[in-house]
């Protein structure tokens, strides 16, 4: 049987038997993470912190499905053993390796460890950022940070190692945020070591890593300084030069972001009330609802029961074929209620294989809000269905404040704010591969400078570039005619859009 260890002087009092997993597997310490095939726990030995890690085999199925999905298997303690070796080499900080174990040769049923020193007082990244104590520090030092995280990235994939597990968790820092002492990598027992990085695997490690950093209040401009340390140029050669990996990167970075939310706020997925999720689901006869937790109360809750009820009620905003808006005042909020019903045979045919308008308004919202695109605020989804496909469906949300874009005075300081926010507005729909549908000017509101994008009962996600192109084309021309009375508007939207 082939046997490889490693330990330094420190630890030889602790295996001083020839049984090193044995004695290493009943180490009593506190347990991090137990999964089937490895275990992570810390503990003390002569007054000194450790971690170790514990590689179980993880059977031929486990290797096999790794195969066929073109993934590398993670076998054993090895490749974080070698990946740490080297990132020390190089002078990239991480935990410092003080013991090696590995047994057998058969990769099934391999066992094997790994021991490092405990890194002291130090937090992670993601936790700082939880706390806000990252969103605490000056310009200065976050523009540090965040320049620093990067030089690390570069200097890890131009060494030849992809991380493949790379997120905000696995970068520990000092845990009073001193940004002149060390930041140290961890976690790198899925690394990969080449040659060279191949520009896939360097866009799924950085991809993640921006996706880790989604929802923590970091900005475009954050986004820009690190890819600009990272590729080693400015911003705008960093826009022209390397616009492919930038929109690779960010489109797996949002993918990974919207993963979650969107299985979360499948109407067709039952949760339990108790759950730990934002939105509660329902169901019954021929009919289906969902909606966020914080708003479901017995107002919201009777609307739900029975909208077209409560639609009789509240004062007609519009109504056409195929949708019908009214406002309504409930005990803690206003709302409005959009009905969308099937305007004829053709339409109930296209229903049976496409989401229905309220359900789209719905999935996009929670796009264009993860861009950070503000939007309406959706509070609920009620579909009716019968045995072939959905009839009709219902859009609850919230009564948008500030005023409506085509019904606003037009003063000076607004000619160069909506060209502004309207420019924003197309870079980051294409960001996230979407289109408006329906972008006039009543479908816009601001409110105190701030530009809300309402009716996305049309705003989908284009998976062909050129698609894509064509209908922000679209988008672009019914903004820009919006404003044929206001030409000083229009000529810096054609600027913009150009």
């Amino acid at each position: 049987m082939k046997e490889t260890i490693f330990l330094t002087n420190e630890l030889n009092n602790l295996f001083s038997s020839r049984d090193f997993f044995s004695i290493a597997e009943n180490l009593e310490g506190k347990v991090f993470r137990k999964t089937a095939n490895r275990i992570t726990k810390e503990f003390t030995f002569e007054g000194n912190r450790y971690f170790i890690k514990l590689h179980y085999g993880v059977g031929w199925k486990e290797i096999f499905k790794n195969i066929f999905k073109f993934r590398a298997p993670t076998i054993g303690a090895s490749p974080e053993w070698k990946a740490l070796k080297k990132l020390r080499s190089l002078g990239i900080e991480c935990p410092e390796p003080v013991g090696f174990y590995s047994s057998g040769i058969n990769p099934a049923t391999l066992k094997s460890f790994l021991i490092t020193r405990s890194l002291i007082n130090t937090v992670s990244l993601e936790e700082a950022l939880k706390k806000r104590k990252f969103q605490e520090l000056s310009f200065s030092k976050k523009r540090e940070f965040i320049e620093k995280i990067a030089l690390i990235s570069r200097n890890l994939h131009k060494s030849g190692i992809n991380h493949r597990d790379y997120y905000l968790c696995h970068f520990h820092v000092d845990k009073d945020m001193d940004a002149n002492k060390s930041i140290y990598l961890i976690d790198l027992h899925r690394a990969q070591l080449r040659s060279f990085v191949p520009t896939r695997w360097a866009s799924k490690d950085i991809g993640g890593l921006i996706h880790s950093a989604m929802g923590f209040d970091l900005t475009e401009k954050d986004f820009y300084r690190f890819m600009g340390t990272y590729l080693q140029c400015s911003i705008r050669e960093s826009l022209q030069t390397h616009s492919k990996f930038l929109k690779t990167t960010r489109n797996r970075a949002f993918r990974m972001f919207m993963k979650p939310i969107l299985k979360e706020i499948n109407i067709k997925d039952e949760q339990k009330e108790n759950s730990t999720s934002s939105y509660i689901t329902g169901k019954g006869e021929g009919r289906r609802w969902i909606a966020k937790k914080r708003f479901f109360n017995e107002g919201l809750s009777e609307v739900i029961s029975n909208p077209d009820k409560f639609m009789s009620k509240g004062e007609e905003v519009k109504f056409e074929a195929g949708n019908h808006v009214v406002g309504l005042d409930l005990p803690n909020h206003s709302i409005f209620i959009k009905k969308f019903q099937i305007k004829g045979a053709f339409h109930y045919f296209r229903k049976v294989f496409s989401p229905t308008r309220a359900i789209t308004a719905w999935k996009a919202t929670h796009w264009l809000n993860a861009a950070g695109i503000k939007t309406i605020n959706p509070l609920a989804v009620i579909e009716i269905y019968d045995s072939f496909t959905t009839t009709e469906s219902y859009l609850i949300t919230l009564k948008q404040s500030g005023e409506r874009l085509d019904q606003m005075k037009i003063t000076e300081s607004l000619e160069s704010l909506i060209p502004n926010k309207m420019g924003a507005l197309i870079k980051r729909l294409g960001w996230i591969g979407f289109n408006h549908g329906d972008a006039k000017g009543s479908n816009f509101f601001f409110d105190k400078n701030s530009l809300i994008v309402s009716d996305l009962d049309a705003c989908k996600r284009r998976i062909f570039q050129i698609t894509l192109d064509n209908k922000l084309s679209k988008d672009k021309k019914r903004i820009t005619k919006s404003f044929e009375n206001h030409p000083k508007i229009q000529s810096s939207l054609l600027k913009r859009f150009n």
